[in-house]
């Protein structure tokens, strides 16, 4: 037996290059034949919708893919766990997607609370981040080096509105915001970009997610007799106020952030849903403009899916993610994850290009304001 042991040593050692890698890469989410995600957010509760919504343009990508034979070989599986908005159950399962599931990365994680406590999670795990359902600076600043963010920042939206608001001179206006971290963030952004233009602090009104005191936050911008309102609103609340609204004399102009829950709103309204300005942050999906969106639009007409905005930035969140999988090669992993999307600076996603580099990690600027009249979008 003695004389064997040297010959077995060496066997076993000869052995372990090839076997630790392949452990390795087992427990960053990739087998064979597999690619995995994990994404967290709300699938119950007030703000379950929009999230819904946010991942139905993401799968319509991620099941083209998957038809075609996946990236590299492998096809993508997406987890996704509820955390009803909860931020810190979506930290646990932030925790749980990485420790249990062993996910490559975290894909889509939805909100601006959950984010933030979700995210030193996987930070300190080195897990990819990409494409948080949440234009929060509280996200963004200072950069961390596992997130990237594909939708510009509430910053920049109501930058955008305020810019307009000031320019066709109106100087009383109102905020009605969420009592949580995305509600603040909104707040904090408008009453910086109110004082920038020496204009009066803003006349605020908080509201409940579930819209629950909508007619309380009505009658407060109307105290202040503000001459427009911009909602810092997500999910029930939106359609919530705009019904409380209806009910008074009180036409203030309204203007909304890119996750107002549009298509929310004007299915519960209908044609009452009308006049409200919203800050997008795609292109129109009922316009055929840019390349990527007619791709949406073949993929959701073959799903039978409506169009809107927020599933157009799911797919395009998707998109992006895919040529970075792709262009980490087969013997993927986080760290060759990382480096592939810090590489997509200036790569054409189908009519616009990501700015993402490896002191960048914002993907897109892009944000225009849209209309709905009548029940519809008008540009």
């Amino acid at each position: 037996m003695k004389a064997f042991r040297p010959w077995l040593a060496a066997a076993l050692l000869a052995l372990t290059p090839f076997v630790a890698p392949l452990a390795a890469v087992a427990q960053q989410g990739v087998s064979n034949d597999t690619l995995t995600l994990g994404h967290s957010g709300a699938l119950s509760g007030p703000l379950s919708e929009l999230n819904k919504e946010y991942l139905s343009g993401a799968t319509l990508f991620f099941d083209q893919i998957n038809a075609r034979g996946g990236i590299n070989g492998r096809k993508i599986e997406l987890i996704t766990l509820d955390d009803a908005y909860d931020p810190d159950r979506a930290a646990d399962n932030v925790r749980q997607l990485i420790e249990k599931n062993d996910v490559l990365a975290l894909f889509a994680c939805f909100g601006t609370g959950p984010s933030l406590k979700a995210i030193p999670v996987a930070s300190a795990a080195k897990v990819p981040f990409f494409a948080p359902y949440t234009g929060a600076d509280a996200v963004r600043t200072p950069a961390n080096p596992m997130v990237f963010h594909v939708r510009a920042s509430y910053s920049q939206e109501i930058e955008k509105m305020v810019d307009h608001l000031s320019n066709i001179g109106v100087r009383s206006i109102g905020v009605v915001h969420h009592t949580d971290a995305f509600g603040q963030a909104g707040l904090d952004a408008a009453a910086a970009a109110l004082t920038r233009r020496g204009l009066p602090a803003p006349i605020v009104a908080p509201i409940a997610s579930d819209g629950s005191n909508a007619d309380s936050a009505v009658t407060q911008v109307m105290a202040g007799n503000a001459a427009a309102v911009l909602l810092i609103t997500a999910g029930n609340s939106s359609p919530a106020f705009m019904k409380a609204l209806l009910k008074t004399d009180y036409r203030p102009m309204l203007y909304g952030l890119s996750v107002i829950s549009a298509k929310q709103l004007i299915r519960e309204l209908g044609d009452e849903a009308h006049g409200l300005v919203i800050a997008q942050v795609m292109p129109s999906p009922f316009r055929v403009d840019y390349p990527f969106v007619r791709e949406y639009r073949q993929a959701a007409d073959k799903a039978g899916q409506t169009y809107s905005y927020t599933a157009l930035e799911g797919y395009m969140a998707a998109r992006s993610f895919a040529e970075a999988l792709r262009r980490a090669g087969r013997d993927i992993n986080r760290e060759k994850l990382v480096i592939a999307l810090e590489s997509l600076g200036d790569w054409d996603a189908g009519g616009m290009k990501l700015g993402y580099s490896a002191r960048r990690r914002n993907g897109l600027d892009y944000v225009d304001l849209a209309i709905i009249s009548r029940g519809k979008f008008n540009r």
